[in-house]
């Protein structure tokens, strides 16, 4: 997609600067908190989305929301640069594209590991653990509930879905009933 490719254009001119700069990490924290706040924040998504309104007043905005709260020096200037080339639409995408960089680089990946009622710590690290030896990357793992599935979990890391809920193997048990009785 163009929104993909304009936001990694940006985002790795900015961490080339920030590597070497020497401020990888403060700005991934500053990365992670715009593409946070722009992502739950549906009035600025459509402020940095409209024609009508200036760059100018978008900048301000911005500004206004998050110029206390960077780490580095570098994340302002990307963004003025992206709001000054008219480009400010993208900004998740940016984000979203330097983050992905930076778990790269980093040996991370992430991953959402939701289950039908809490799993206990024990659980999560011996699943995180079997998922790092298979990766060979450090998992950050996020973790949901979800009555629906009855029993069992899911697990999501990357483009990656495994599937052991009690949901997933009544609706396999169904259709191998279905194949064998046709």
């Amino acid at each position: 997609m163009v929104e993909d490719r304009i936001g990694y254009r940006y985002a790795k001119s900015a961490f080339s600067l920030a590597v070497e700069q020497k401020q990888l990490d403060q700005v991934q924290a500053d990365m992670a908190l715009v593409h946070r706040v722009v992502e739950e924040n549906r009035e600025l998504r459509m402020l940095l989305d409209s024609p009508l309104v200036h760059a100018s007043k978008k900048q301000a905005v911005l500004d206004g929301i998050f110029k206390s709260h960077y780490q580095s020096e570098i994340t302002p200037l990307l963004v003025q640069m992206v709001v000054r080339k008219g480009r400010e639409r993208y900004l998740p995408q940016v984000t979203h594209a330097f983050l992905s960089m930076y778990d790269e680089d980093q040996g991370i990946v992430r991953g959402v590991l939701t289950s039908a009622a809490p799993l206990s710590a024990k659980t999560q690290q011996e699943i995180k653990a079997v998922v790092e030896k298979e990766t060979g990357k450090r998992l950050i793992m996020e973790t949901k509930e979800d009555a629906s599935l009855i029993g069992g979990f899911t697990l999501k890391v990357g483009d990656r879905l495994f599937d052991g809920t009690i949901v997933s193997g009544l609706r396999r048990l169904r259709q191998r009933f279905k194949h064998s009785v046709a």
